[in-house]
């Protein structure tokens, strides 16, 4: 059995059961939206369709999952490349921020050996991390400069 599949059907068990469905009711629900009886029986697009429903029409929100204070999110060096990107963006230095800007950026600053940050090795990876923090720290120089000479 798929995990996708596992997963989606873990949501949909889980849905019933914080909107207090009864089973016949639940049943009505997968025929209504399906028509089928059984989350067991039901293919992908039937199960998205299914969770659609239950989110939409029924108001179900799934729950997060809590993290506690103790854990701590690692930050991957793909994240930190991203991270750059847009600060580079709100400084006014990169034109668009959009995850497809960043993967050209990618592949040109890799010579088309990678797509995407998260597919680099941690060498190419720490390679473009210094060289978006010196491209920031010229561009925030160059600016100081003009506004100095502006003076």
């Amino acid at each position: 059995m798929s995990t996708v599949r596992n997963t989606q059907i873990a949501k949909i068990k889980i849905a019933k059961k914080d909107l207090g469905m009864d089973d016949e009711t639940y049943r009505d629900m997968l025929e209504l939206v399906t028509g089928k009886r059984s989350a067991a029986d039901l293919d992908f697009s039937q199960r998205n369709a299914v969770l659609h429903h239950l989110e939409i029409k029924l108001g179900w929100k799934p729950k997060r999952k809590k993290v506690g204070p103790k854990k701590r999110r690692v930050t991957s060096q793909a994240d930190k490349i991203r991270a750059l990107w847009i600060e580079l963006h709100e400084l006014g230095i990169v034109r668009d921020k959009s995850e497809s800007a960043l993967m050209t950026y990618v592949r040109r600053m890799t010579n088309g050996k990678y797509a995407a940050p998260q597919f680099c090795d941690a060498a190419t990876a720490s390679r473009m991390i210094e060289t978006l923090k010196k491209w920031k720290h010229r561009e925030l120089k160059k600016r100081e400069q003009e506004e100095a000479n502006r003076v």
